[in-house]
């Protein structure tokens, strides 16, 4: 199986106001099963563990349709290169756990967290109209939730720094509990004992929107990496 990693659209198409979805989740399907993303006018959150599910500011989590179209979203096949357990890992120091293993700074690696959080910080959007506000006061409007003592998966990439224009740069992950009600972009999580999957993925392909508005939009960004840390974080 070829070890790559599909995008569709790029992170500065998002963070410059590109919300509206132009790839049908029926169509990203046939890249992989495995992966994250958000949804049309930034709906929902979304994480794709076999399901393609979309958690919203409102709390609900649902299995998306085949029709239902992303504005953004990356996704693969995910078979872990090694499985291990492991001991008082969060997102500070995920670097060092996966840096056991694998030499990590120049490539991309595909990550899977599974157990029971003893502290989870996640967040989601809800539904813009436009005319869309900017991505900042988007976010600015999140919904937050630190919860305690949950268990479930956390799915998400590893991207190098110097391709911090194309995806974000360091971690990017997504939460999704085990009964399908609880999920959002994670912020910061803790866990004393979880099961880490990961494997190294050597390339990555664009899928770049072919609308309109995507073909006039003025894309570059001087802000751009202040834009995308002050958002995922």
């Amino acid at each position: 199986m070829k070890k790559v990693i599909v995008q569709f659209s790029s992170i500065n198409a998002l963070m410059a106001g590109l919300f509206d979805g132009v790839f049908s989740v029926g169509e990203v399907k046939e890249y992989g099963d495995f992966g994250l993303g958000c949804s049309h006018a930034l709906a929902g959150e979304v994480i794709i563990n076999k399901d393609f599910l979309e958690a919203d500011g409102d709390k609900a989590v649902k299995v998306m349709d085949n029709d239902e179209l992303l504005p953004f979203v990356q996704v693969t096949t995910f078979q872990p290169d090694k499985v291990v357990d492991v001991n008082d890992v969060s997102k500070n120091n995920l670097y060092w756990h996966l840096a056991q293993y694998l030499l990590l700074d120049n490539v991309f690696v595909a990550v899977k967290i599974s157990g029971r959080f003893d502290e989870l910080k996640i967040r989601r959007p809800f539904v813009q109209h436009k005319p869309y506000p900017s991505v900042v006061k988007v976010f600015e409007q999140q919904v937050v939730d630190t919860v305690e003592d949950v268990t479930g998966t956390l799915i998400g990439f590893w991207t190098p720094e110097f391709f911090k224009e194309l995806s974000v740069a360091g971690f990017h992950l997504h939460f999704i509990d085990t009964t399908h009600k609880l999920g959002g972009h994670v912020i910061d999580f803790m866990a004393s004992k979880a099961e880490l999957a990961f494997e190294r993925k050597q390339s990555v392909e664009i899928m770049l929107p072919v609308n309109e508005e995507y073909l006039r939009k003025n894309l570059k960004m001087d802000d751009l990496n202040k834009v995308i840390k002050q958002v995922e974080n």
